[in-house]
């Protein structure tokens, strides 16, 4: 029985160094219409099961900072964080930050679960995963933060759940409300029409950069980026740098266009390419695009575009703006 032999990765990245050196697309990689038109429907259809399930990016309701010491949560209006009238009890308990910990103490008399949450850390086009919660356990003290890799602990009462989130090494809870409003005006993604035209074959060029990253709360971090795709639009040539670990299979691109701002989200979009092929080519479908959470929520804290991550073209492909 013979085995088909994988490209290493060095025999790909030596692949796309030689490409680098050509100036014009590479050989494009194909795909029938057909199953193009099926593979982006299917994502479209999924992105959209995703959001309307409980737990989605529309059930937030607060991003609630911490400082040292305690926090109290409830619908009193006197709480430091705030619930809705009728769908929480007035004092529901203290969130305490200390030794660099977050715990949460639970008032007496009001019944509080814990769970494992991992919905909102599920790529793009996952689908709707509604929680199980029917063997959490009621707790009076949970420590929060993580529940393993891409998964959070999280307490919930009634309708209302929370999280723990950290950025640049301050503390926030993050609320979500299963009976949001916010679910009744959802009425799906808007998205432009399906085309092959945008399913572009991109070079990839390796580099070795550090990209600062600007998010919508005002911070930059700084991420690795191994490579740039080039492609070509129209005769001309444009470039988009990819975050990631070098070795992975998949890589987040993170961009703006002439779009953004009217007819798509003017903090820009997502879309991600697989590592390159044994010649060095990927595929950009920009039919894939894909708004960024704070386009449903105010409460996310999503990356934006780095500046060399604005395209001076209009991208009409993939999803846009959404109108309540």
């Amino acid at each position: 029985m013979m085995r088909s032999l994988k490209p290493s990765r060095a025999g790909m990245m030596m692949g796309a160094l030689l490409l680098a050196a050509c100036e014009g697309p590479p050989e494009h990689i194909a795909v029938e219409e057909e199953e193009h038109t099926a593979s982006v429907q299917g994502f479209h259809d999924a992105r959209v099961a995703e959001l309307e399930a409980p737990d989605s990016w529309l059930a937030l309701i607060a991003l609630h900072w911490l400082e040292e010491g305690e926090t109290t949560v409830g619908s009193d209006p006197s709480s430091d964080l705030v619930l809705p009238e009728g769908k929480a009890a007035p004092f529901v308990g203290t969130a305490v930050v200390q030794d660099d910990v977050l715990t949460f103490v639970v008032a007496e008399g009001v019944t509080v679960t814990q769970g494992v949450d991992s919905t909102l850390n599920l790529p793009a086009g996952s689908g709707a995963f509604p929680p199980d919660i029917s063997g959490d356990p009621v707790v009076t003290s949970a420590e929060m933060g993580s529940a393993g890799p891409g998964k959070s602990k999280v307490l919930r009462n009634g309708d209302i759940n929370w999280i723990q989130v950290r950025r640049n090494g301050q503390f926030a809870l993050r609320v979500r409300d299963n009976s949001n409003a916010v679910y009744e005006a959802f009425t799906g993604i808007d998205r432009y029409p399906i085309t092959r035209d945008w399913r572009v074959t991109a070079q990839w060029v390796p580099h070795k950069k550090t990209v600062a990253v600007p998010n919508v709360v005002g911070t930059v971090s700084e991420r690795e980026s191994p490579a740039h795709v080039a492609f070509w639009l129209d005769g001309e040539k444009h470039t988009l740098d990819v975050t990631g670990d070098p070795d992975a299979e998949r890589f987040m691109l993170v961009f703006a266009d002439e779009t953004s701002g009217s007819t798509s989200y003017g903090g820009g979009r997502y879309v991600w390419v697989s590592a390159p092929d044994e010649a060095g080519r990927t595929v950009l479908d920009f039919n894939l695009a894909y708004n960024p959470p704070c386009v449903w929520t105010p409460f996310a804290t999503c990356p934006l575009p780095s500046p060399d991550n604005r395209l001076a073209t209009a991208v009409e492909a993939g999803e846009m703006e959404w109108k309540r």
